[in-house]
Protein backbone atom coordinates (compact mmCIF):
# COMPACT_ATOMS: atom_id res chain seq x y z
CA UNK A 1 0.00 0.00 0.00
CA UNK A 2 1.33 3.64 -0.75
CA UNK A 3 0.49 6.74 0.15
CA UNK A 4 0.65 9.99 -2.74
CA UNK A 5 0.50 13.05 -2.90
CA UNK A 6 -3.12 12.88 -4.69
CA UNK A 7 -4.92 12.11 -1.10
CA UNK A 8 -4.33 15.77 0.08
CA UNK A 9 -6.92 17.56 1.89
CA UNK A 10 -8.41 20.41 0.44
CA UNK A 11 -6.59 23.38 0.12
CA UNK A 12 -8.77 25.55 2.81
CA UNK A 13 -7.95 23.08 5.53
CA UNK A 14 -5.78 23.71 8.42
CA UNK A 15 -2.15 21.94 7.74
CA UNK A 16 -1.73 18.61 9.51
CA UNK A 17 0.46 19.69 12.29
CA UNK A 18 -1.33 23.51 13.14
CA UNK A 19 -4.29 24.78 14.85
CA UNK A 20 -5.18 27.73 13.34
CA UNK A 21 -7.18 27.83 10.16
CA UNK A 22 -5.13 31.07 8.95
CA UNK A 23 -2.28 28.50 8.38
CA UNK A 24 -4.24 26.34 5.25
CA UNK A 25 -2.46 24.24 3.22
CA UNK A 26 -3.00 27.50 0.16
CA UNK A 27 -0.63 29.04 2.46
CA UNK A 28 1.81 26.50 2.41
CA UNK A 29 4.39 25.97 -0.58
CA UNK A 30 5.64 22.85 -2.02
CA UNK A 31 9.17 22.49 -1.42
CA UNK A 32 10.35 18.91 -2.10
CA UNK A 33 8.39 15.68 -3.66
CA UNK A 34 10.11 12.65 -2.35
CA UNK A 35 10.04 9.06 -2.24
CA UNK A 36 11.19 6.57 0.69
CA UNK A 37 11.41 2.90 0.82
CA UNK A 38 10.58 0.91 3.72
CA UNK A 39 9.67 -2.98 3.94
CA UNK A 40 6.49 -4.24 5.52
CA UNK A 41 5.75 -8.01 5.83
CA UNK A 42 8.76 -8.85 3.46
CA UNK A 43 7.24 -6.29 0.55
CA UNK A 44 9.34 -3.21 -0.67
CA UNK A 45 7.45 -0.75 -0.82
CA UNK A 46 7.37 3.29 -1.40
CA UNK A 47 5.82 5.86 0.26
CA UNK A 48 5.77 9.49 -1.98
CA UNK A 49 5.18 13.19 0.22
CA UNK A 50 5.82 16.84 -0.20
CA UNK A 51 7.75 18.58 2.18
CA UNK A 52 5.78 21.91 2.60
CA UNK A 53 6.30 24.88 4.62
CA UNK A 54 3.56 27.70 5.78
CA UNK A 55 3.97 30.81 4.22
CA UNK A 56 2.71 32.27 7.58
CA UNK A 57 3.75 30.50 10.37
CA UNK A 58 7.28 29.26 9.15
CA UNK A 59 7.05 25.86 9.99
CA UNK A 60 7.70 22.48 7.19
CA UNK A 61 5.69 19.69 7.31
CA UNK A 62 5.47 16.10 5.74
CA UNK A 63 1.89 16.13 3.74
CA UNK A 64 0.30 13.81 3.80
CA UNK A 65 1.40 12.31 7.23
CA UNK A 66 1.81 8.94 6.48
CA UNK A 67 -0.54 6.02 8.52
CA UNK A 68 0.86 4.72 11.68
CA UNK A 69 1.57 1.18 10.13
CA UNK A 70 3.93 3.31 7.46
CA UNK A 71 6.16 5.10 10.01
CA UNK A 72 6.36 2.10 12.31
CA UNK A 73 8.53 0.79 9.01
CA UNK A 74 10.87 3.62 9.25
CA UNK A 75 11.77 2.63 12.58
CA UNK A 76 14.23 -0.78 12.09
CA UNK A 77 16.39 -2.44 14.83
CA UNK A 78 19.65 -0.63 13.03
CA UNK A 79 17.54 2.99 14.25
CA UNK A 80 20.12 4.62 15.85
CA UNK A 81 18.06 6.10 18.43
CA UNK A 82 17.59 2.54 19.69
CA UNK A 83 21.24 0.92 19.89
CA UNK A 84 22.70 -0.25 23.41
CA UNK A 85 23.66 2.31 25.61
CA UNK A 86 27.23 0.56 26.54
CA UNK A 87 29.39 2.46 29.02
CA UNK A 88 28.10 5.74 27.82
CA UNK A 89 25.93 6.34 30.82
CA UNK A 90 28.65 6.33 33.45
CA UNK A 91 30.45 9.13 30.90
CA UNK A 92 27.45 10.97 31.07
CA UNK A 93 26.43 11.23 34.81
CA UNK A 94 30.28 11.88 35.51
CA UNK A 95 30.56 14.87 32.76
CA UNK A 96 31.73 18.33 33.06
CA UNK A 97 28.41 19.07 30.28
CA UNK A 98 26.00 18.17 33.22
CA UNK A 99 27.48 19.62 35.63
CA UNK A 100 27.51 23.04 34.00
CA UNK A 101 23.84 22.24 32.69
CA UNK A 102 22.79 22.16 36.16
CA UNK A 103 24.25 25.28 37.22
CA UNK A 104 22.57 26.89 33.94
CA UNK A 105 19.54 27.21 35.09
CA UNK A 106 19.28 27.03 38.91
CA UNK A 107 18.17 30.40 39.06
CA UNK A 108 15.07 30.20 36.80
CA UNK A 109 13.85 27.00 38.83
CA UNK A 110 15.17 28.46 42.46
CA UNK A 111 16.27 31.89 42.53
CA UNK A 112 18.71 33.66 45.10
CA UNK A 113 22.05 35.69 45.02
CA UNK A 114 24.20 32.10 44.97
CA UNK A 115 21.94 30.43 42.32
CA UNK A 116 22.43 33.25 40.25
CA UNK A 117 25.88 33.21 40.39
CA UNK A 118 25.95 29.78 39.31
CA UNK A 119 23.94 30.44 36.42
CA UNK A 120 25.89 33.42 34.98
CA UNK A 121 29.16 31.47 35.07
CA UNK A 122 27.72 28.51 33.29
CA UNK A 123 25.73 30.83 30.64
CA UNK A 124 29.76 32.18 29.99
CA UNK A 125 31.02 28.91 29.49
CA UNK A 126 28.28 27.94 27.64
CA UNK A 127 29.13 31.17 25.22
CA UNK A 128 31.95 30.30 25.28
CA UNK A 129 31.88 26.88 23.83
CA UNK A 130 29.06 27.73 22.01
CA UNK A 131 27.44 24.96 22.66
CA UNK A 132 23.78 25.52 23.81
CA UNK A 133 22.49 24.35 27.51
CA UNK A 134 19.06 22.41 26.29
CA UNK A 135 16.39 23.07 28.70
CA UNK A 136 15.83 19.09 28.54
CA UNK A 137 19.85 18.54 29.58
CA UNK A 138 19.62 21.00 32.49
CA UNK A 139 16.34 21.42 33.91
CA UNK A 140 15.65 18.25 34.99
CA UNK A 141 19.06 17.99 37.01
CA UNK A 142 18.06 20.88 39.08
CA UNK A 143 14.81 19.15 40.67
CA UNK A 144 15.11 17.28 43.86
CA UNK A 145 16.51 13.48 43.33
CA UNK A 146 13.02 12.06 44.19
CA UNK A 147 10.89 13.99 41.23
CA UNK A 148 8.79 11.53 39.47
CA UNK A 149 10.53 12.39 35.72
CA UNK A 150 9.24 10.88 32.39
CA UNK A 151 11.35 10.82 29.44
CA UNK A 152 8.43 10.19 26.89
CA UNK A 153 10.56 8.51 23.63
CA UNK A 154 13.56 7.14 25.30
CA UNK A 155 15.45 6.49 22.49
CA UNK A 156 19.07 4.50 23.52
CA UNK A 157 17.96 4.91 27.48
CA UNK A 158 21.44 6.99 27.91
CA UNK A 159 19.66 9.99 29.34
CA UNK A 160 17.51 7.72 31.74
CA UNK A 161 20.64 5.65 33.18
CA UNK A 162 22.77 9.01 33.56
CA UNK A 163 19.85 10.11 35.66
CA UNK A 164 19.46 6.69 37.37
CA UNK A 165 23.47 6.92 37.96
CA UNK A 166 23.10 10.60 39.63
CA UNK A 167 20.79 9.16 42.41
CA UNK A 168 17.30 10.11 40.76
CA UNK A 169 14.69 7.86 41.97
CA UNK A 170 11.66 8.25 40.47
CA UNK A 171 12.43 7.85 36.39
CA UNK A 172 9.60 6.86 34.14
CA UNK A 173 10.59 6.03 30.12
CA UNK A 174 8.18 5.94 27.75
CA UNK A 175 8.84 4.88 24.03
CA UNK A 176 7.09 2.79 20.81
CA UNK A 177 6.81 -0.98 20.02
CA UNK A 178 9.95 -0.80 18.04
CA UNK A 179 12.27 0.31 20.61
CA UNK A 180 11.32 -2.95 22.45
CA UNK A 181 14.86 -4.30 23.28
CA UNK A 182 16.07 -1.32 25.43
CA UNK A 183 13.12 -2.15 28.03
CA UNK A 184 15.02 -5.24 30.35
CA UNK A 185 17.72 -2.76 30.57
CA UNK A 186 16.22 0.21 31.75
CA UNK A 187 13.51 -1.92 34.12
CA UNK A 188 16.60 -3.66 35.53
CA UNK A 189 18.08 -0.61 36.65
CA UNK A 190 15.18 0.18 38.50
CA UNK A 191 13.30 3.01 35.79
CA UNK A 192 9.44 2.13 35.79
CA UNK A 193 9.02 1.53 31.94
CA UNK A 194 5.03 2.45 30.56
CA UNK A 195 3.41 -0.36 27.63
CA UNK A 196 4.18 0.79 24.46
CA UNK A 197 0.77 0.33 23.36
CA UNK A 198 -0.96 2.13 26.16
CA UNK A 199 0.57 5.48 25.93
CA UNK A 200 0.13 7.53 29.19
CA UNK A 201 -3.42 6.10 29.49
CA UNK A 202 -2.32 3.75 32.56
CA UNK A 203 -0.63 7.28 34.59
CA UNK A 204 -2.55 9.00 37.03
CA UNK A 205 -3.91 12.59 36.58
CA UNK A 206 -1.08 15.21 38.08
CA UNK A 207 0.98 12.57 38.73
CA UNK A 208 4.46 13.50 37.10
CA UNK A 209 6.81 16.79 38.02
CA UNK A 210 8.52 16.88 34.96
CA UNK A 211 8.19 15.58 31.16
CA UNK A 212 11.07 15.36 29.03
CA UNK A 213 10.85 15.53 24.92
CA UNK A 214 14.14 14.69 23.63
CA UNK A 215 14.42 15.18 19.98
CA UNK A 216 10.25 13.64 19.77
CA UNK A 217 8.05 16.72 19.29
CA UNK A 218 9.15 16.60 15.46
CA UNK A 219 8.35 12.32 15.45
CA UNK A 220 5.02 12.95 16.30
CA UNK A 221 1.52 12.67 14.15
CA UNK A 222 -0.82 14.11 16.44
CA UNK A 223 1.74 16.40 18.56
CA UNK A 224 -1.36 18.66 20.16
CA UNK A 225 -3.12 15.16 21.70
CA UNK A 226 -0.18 14.34 22.82
CA UNK A 227 0.49 17.63 24.52
CA UNK A 228 -2.55 17.21 25.98
CA UNK A 229 -2.07 13.85 27.62
CA UNK A 230 1.05 15.05 29.01
CA UNK A 231 -0.48 17.99 30.45
CA UNK A 232 -2.90 15.85 32.38
CA UNK A 233 -0.24 13.43 34.08
CA UNK A 234 1.84 16.73 35.04
CA UNK A 235 1.07 18.39 38.21
CA UNK A 236 -0.39 21.55 38.56
CA UNK A 237 2.86 23.82 38.03
CA UNK A 238 4.82 20.88 36.61
CA UNK A 239 7.49 21.00 33.82
CA UNK A 240 7.55 20.02 30.12
CA UNK A 241 10.79 20.83 28.54
CA UNK A 242 11.97 19.84 24.75
CA UNK A 243 14.38 19.64 22.50
CA UNK A 244 13.60 19.48 18.65
CA UNK A 245 14.80 20.63 15.25
CA UNK A 246 13.49 23.77 13.51
CA UNK A 247 12.74 25.02 10.50
CA UNK A 248 15.40 28.19 10.31
CA UNK A 249 18.52 26.14 8.97
CA UNK A 250 16.60 25.41 5.76
CA UNK A 251 14.94 28.86 5.17
CA UNK A 252 17.24 29.70 2.78
CA UNK A 253 18.02 26.66 1.55
CA UNK A 254 17.19 25.38 -1.90
CA UNK A 255 16.37 22.05 -0.96
CA UNK A 256 15.83 20.39 -4.19
CA UNK A 257 19.62 21.56 -4.50
CA UNK A 258 20.72 20.98 -1.08
CA UNK A 259 23.77 18.31 -0.59
CA UNK A 260 22.34 18.74 3.45
CA UNK A 261 18.88 17.48 2.61
CA UNK A 262 19.16 14.14 4.67
CA UNK A 263 19.80 16.01 7.88
CA UNK A 264 16.21 16.72 7.54
CA UNK A 265 15.64 13.06 7.89
CA UNK A 266 12.32 12.80 6.00
CA UNK A 267 9.71 11.17 6.17
CA UNK A 268 10.31 10.70 9.90
CA UNK A 269 10.79 14.30 10.92
CA UNK A 270 7.54 15.07 10.27
CA UNK A 271 7.66 18.81 11.30
CA UNK A 272 9.98 21.50 11.55
CA UNK A 273 8.39 23.86 13.68
CA UNK A 274 9.42 27.36 13.79
CA UNK A 275 8.93 29.31 17.18
CA UNK A 276 5.55 30.24 16.34
CA UNK A 277 4.08 27.27 15.49
CA UNK A 278 5.67 25.72 18.60
CA UNK A 279 4.12 28.29 21.32
CA UNK A 280 0.82 28.02 19.56
CA UNK A 281 0.38 24.47 20.01
CA UNK A 282 1.40 24.62 23.35
CA UNK A 283 -1.01 27.18 24.11
CA UNK A 284 -3.73 25.37 22.60
CA UNK A 285 -2.64 22.67 24.81
CA UNK A 286 -2.79 25.05 28.19
CA UNK A 287 0.67 25.34 28.65
CA UNK A 288 2.01 28.64 30.21
CA UNK A 289 4.84 30.36 31.03
CA UNK A 290 6.58 28.49 28.30
CA UNK A 291 10.19 29.94 27.64
CA UNK A 292 11.93 29.13 24.49
CA UNK A 293 15.88 29.13 23.12
CA UNK A 294 17.15 28.40 20.07
CA UNK A 295 20.66 27.12 19.74
CA UNK A 296 23.63 29.06 18.85
CA UNK A 297 25.07 25.79 16.00
CA UNK A 298 22.51 23.31 15.22
CA UNK A 299 19.57 25.66 15.35
CA UNK A 300 17.19 23.63 17.63
CA UNK A 301 14.25 24.78 19.15
CA UNK A 302 14.75 24.16 23.09
CA UNK A 303 12.01 25.47 25.43
CA UNK A 304 10.44 25.07 29.01
CA UNK A 305 6.68 24.97 30.13
CA UNK A 306 4.42 24.82 32.74
CA UNK A 307 1.05 23.18 33.57
CA UNK A 308 -0.71 26.13 35.15
CA UNK A 309 -0.86 26.23 38.77
CA UNK A 310 -5.11 27.19 39.49
CA UNK A 311 -6.77 24.37 37.74
CA UNK A 312 -7.64 20.79 38.43
CA UNK A 313 -8.43 20.16 34.93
Amino acid sequence: MSYTPAALSPSHMPHPFCTDRDCSLANCRVLLEREAAYTRDGRRERLAFEFRRCERCQMGFVNPVPADDVLACFYTSDYAYYQAAGEQPEAEAASWKYRIARLRYLQRMAPGPVHRLASLLAALAERLTRKSVTFTLGVPLTLPKDARILDYGYGTGVWLLSMRILGYSRLLGYDIAPNASRREELAARGIEVLPAGGGLSGLAAASLDCIRLEHVFEHLAGPLEVLRSLRRVLRPGGILVMTFPSIYPWLREDLAASPHLDYLQLPIHLAHHSAESALRLLRVAGFEGTVLRVTARERFITLMARRPVDTDS
